[in-house]
């Protein structure tokens, strides 16, 4: 008996339609601070970012990506047993405003919501998950849905703020034949604890909670793992199943070109995807979203999808074409 293969049945991706500009105002700061080195010199690269205007729900712009996702596997909400994903920042400390997203939706009472709260590779987590309970025949189909709207979330002094985007990304997963998912990799560095968090500063004359970089560990951080860690990660994995890079795309994290003009010349892959320089950093949500673009484009025989999160952690999901 041939042992089912599980795959990314159907994808889906969602922005806002309000389109922010490098030459807003709101990035004089950072442009006054332009050359002044330390975190200011690490992020760049991004021309547009979308952005949630007041008064509009992440929850929403979440389920619709999750629709657009079952509308393209073919599924409809009665064949979704779980929702695996996050909603980031939400509404409430807790619950997740995922919960949100299934009511949105229309999902049946009976679908179990699973928050995974693992920034910033929730995604790849929740296909992990969801692979893992329909390997254990534990469901039939999950739709996994993130979406992040972190420009309320962002002190518009610090360097990271000049690529931060909104936007929401889903993909279905269920038995299947094409895009089918292979194996996964991981890698956790504990010690970095602390050293970028979502947390309110006193300091910094802001009320509601920011994402900050810390100035010395976050930075070090920033340039030893983040910079070394994913390459070291991806090999890793295709060393295991015998892959050559020339036969690999691959999607990532996309914080700024510094971090993924590094990863190409160290993983060198046959083709790298990105959204980038349209949506900036959606955060959670630009590998769903450069996904759901470039899905029906993919040349090579594996793609590869590589995220790192402040844990810290990263992660790696390899899958055949």
């Amino acid at each position: 008996m041939t042992a089912a293969t599980f795959a990314l049945l159907g994808v889906g991706a969602a922005v806002p339609d309000q389109v922010r500009g490098n030459d807003d105002p709101l990035f004089e700061p950072l442009r006054r601070a332009a050359g002044s080195g330390g975190e200011h010199a690490l992020f760049y690269g991004n021309r547009e970012r979308r952005v949630l205007a007041p008064g509009e729900s992440l929850a929403a712009l979440t389920a619709k990506a999750g629709a657009a996702a079952l509308q393209d596997a073919g599924l409809g909400v009665a064949d979704v047993d779980r929702l695996y994903g996050y909603v980031s920042v939400s509404e409430f400390v807790t619950p997740n405003a995922l919960y949100a997203v299934h009511r949105d939706l229309g999902l049946a009472q009976g679908t179990l919501v699973v928050p995974v709260q693992a920034d910033f590779v929730n995604f790849l987590m929740g296909i992990v998950l969801a692979w893992e309970a329909l390997r254990a025949g534990s469901l039939q189909h999950a739709l996994v849905a993130v979406g992040s709207a972190w420009t309320r979330n962002v002190d518009y002094t610090q360097g990271h703020a000049i690529g931060i985007g909104d936007g929401a990304g889903a993909v279905v997963v269920g038995a299947g034949d094409r895009l089918t998912l292979v194996d996964w990799g991981a890698d956790t560095f504990s010690d970095e604890y602390g050293a970028m968090m979502m947390g309110v500063r006193p300091e910094s004359g802001i009320a509601h909670p920011t994402y900050g970089i810390a100035p010395t560990e976050g930075v070090k951080a920033f340039l030893n793992s983040g910079m070394n860690g994913p390459p070291r990660l991806v090999e890793r994995l295709l060393a295991k199943h015998g892959i050559a890079r020339e036969d690999v795309t691959l999607i990532s994290h996309q914080a700024t070109r510094k971090l993924m003009d590094h990863w190409a010349k160290e993983i060198r892959p046959r083709e790298y995807l990105d959204t980038f320089e349209d949506y900036g950093n959606m955060v959670h949500a630009s590998m769903p979203v450069t996904l759901a673009r470039f899905h029906r484009q993919l040349r090579t025989k594996y793609l590869v999808m590589v995220g790192l999160g402040i844990g810290a952690h990263q992660l790696a999901v390899l899958v055949r074409v």
